[in-house]
């Protein structure tokens, strides 16, 4: 999971400038391990001392600092472009 996690904040362009803070404050260390805690760890400071909109802070920083839920989702069903699909065990069970 920490490769996916990984994968993801390097390829995200967004943060950037919190990548070159990081450097700029812990150069000897290794960032694939280190660079996902410190981030999620300066996102929430955002939060919590600014807790008015902060402009730094957007949604989707945010989303990325939180990370990955850590539970799976079980869907039945989804619709896409107006079409209900549905999973083929609902799907036989059905008499309509």
């Amino acid at each position: 999971m920490k490769k996916v996690i990984w994968y993801v904040l390097h390829n995200s362009p967004e943060i950037d400038a919190y990548m070159n803070d990081f450097r700029s404050e812990r150069p000897d260390n290794d960032m694939q391990q280190e660079f996902p805690r410190w981030f999620e760890t300066k996102i929430n400071a955002f939060i919590y001392v600014f807790p008015s909109k902060d402009p730094r802070c957007t949604p989707d920083l945010f989303a990325l600092a939180c990370g990955p839920l850590s539970t799976a989702t079980s869907i039945n069903s989804c619709v896409v472009n107006g079409v209900k699909f549905v999973v083929h065990s609902r799907d036989v069970k059905r008499t309509t």
